[in-house]
C-alpha cells in the first residue's frame, strides 16, 4: 500500500511540476474584423522545433510553450509567413493579432489589444 502511494504522490507531483513550468500562449486572430478559422499556428522559441496548433472556429487558438522566454507565432499558409514576436513566460499570456495585407500583397500580424 505505501508504494501505491509513494507512486500517487510521484506521479502527481510530476504532472503538477509540468503545468507549472508550461507558458500558455492564447488569443485571437481576426482578418477584416472576422476570426482567422481552421488556420495552422506555430511557436518557435530558440533552437526547439515549432510547437503547432490551429485556430478554432473563432479565431481563438492556445498552445502550451513550455520555454520561457522570447519566441515567434507564424502563420505558415499565408503568403510571406508572417510573423510576430512574443514572449513566454509561466504565467499565461494573452497575444491578439489582427492579420493585414501590405502593399506588396504579403501578410503581416499586428498586435491588437
Amino acid at each position: 500500500m505505501r508504494s501505491l502511494k509513494t507512486a500517487v504522490c510521484f506521479a502527481l507531483a510530476f504532472s503538477l511540476s509540468a503545468v507549472v513550468t508550461a507558458g500558455p500562449i492564447y488569443g485571437t486572430i481576426v482578418a477584416d474584423n472576422q476570426p482567422v478559422k481552421d488556420t495552422d499556428i506555430e511557436i518557435t522559441c530558440g533552437e526547439e522545433p515549432p510547437l503547432k496548433g490551429k485556430t478554432a472556429a473563432d479565431g481563438a487558438y492556445r498552445i502550451n510553450v513550455p520555454q520561457e522566454g522570447q519566441c515567434a507565432l507564424t502563420l505558415p499558409a499565408y503568403e510571406g509567413k508572417p510573423s510576430a514576436t512574443i514572449f513566454s513566460t509561466p504565467n499565461p499570456a494573452l497575444y491578439n493579432f489582427a492579420l493585414v495585407k501590405n502593399a506588396e500583397g504579403k501578410f503581416e500580424l499586428k498586435r491588437r489589444q
